[in-house]
């Protein structure tokens, strides 16, 4: 499967993972037969789709932890441009940041890559249906997160952010590399990396993806 135009009507499935976007792919048509299918491996490519001038989709799957850019990108852009298509993760992310982030960016649904095709293919049939599907196991975050005090506490972050670990935070959002970043700022390499693990220790977290998200979610990019 490469990407392809897609005239309108289209499924927009964005996955890096080829194996894995074969496996959503039979899931798709067995939900929905002979459904055409766009199917993007970057954050990117998607962005390019959606961005088209003629794009029209009635239904996104987006994976979270794309090569390049965010899948919550990709999910925000789509919701701005038709805010009634339905979107769907499927991701094996699952903190609880990760799966407010996309609900608050216009995911109607999360289901986790470890559920099984006649679990996908339900969840699929589910959010076209207008409902809002989510795996059992991640069930348990929005629980939590209606009680209160805990989305406040998964959330939170430490707000004392350097002005400069910020900005590297924010080019590292928009798809820098540490060394483009280096070079957008003019400072060293190794002053990057040391902003990333100060951030790292900050948000309390050990990935970009995970960084980003907490920051967004706290205000802090």
């Amino acid at each position: 499967m490469t990407p392809t135009d897609a005239p309108p009507g289209h499924v927009l499935l964005v996955e890096d993972n080829s194996d894995f976007a074969q496996f959503l792919w039979l899931a798709l048509n067995e939900a929905r037969p002979n459904q055409a299918t766009t199917v993007c491996s970057t954050g990117a490519q998607a962005i390019k789709k959606l961005n088209a001038a003629n794009a029209r989709f009635d239904l996104l799957l987006v994976d979270i932890g794309l090569p390049d850019v965010s899948g919550l990108e990709v999910i925000a852009l789509a919701h701005r441009r038709w805010p009634a298509t339905p979107i769907m993760v499927v991701s094996v992310i699952a903190s609880e940041a990760s799966v407010l982030a996309a609900i608050r960016a216009g995911a109607r649904g999360y289901i986790n890559k470890g559920d099984n095709i006649a679990a996908i293919k339900a969840a699929i049939a589910d959010v076209m249906a207008g409902n809002y599907p989510i795996s059992p196991s991640l069930a348990r975050i929005l629980f939590r997160a209606v009680g209160g005090p805990g989305v406040q506490h998964a959330a939170s972050a430490d707000s004392s952010l350097s002005a400069r670990e910020a900005e590297t935070l924010r080019h590292i959002a928009h798809g820098s590399t540490y060394l483009e970043t280096a070079n957008l700022m003019g400072v060293k390499l190794s002053t990057i990396q040391t902003n990333i693990r100060s951030i790292y220790r900050k948000l309390d977290v050990s990935n970009q993806m995970l960084a980003v998200t907490k920051a967004r979610e706290a205000g802090l990019i």
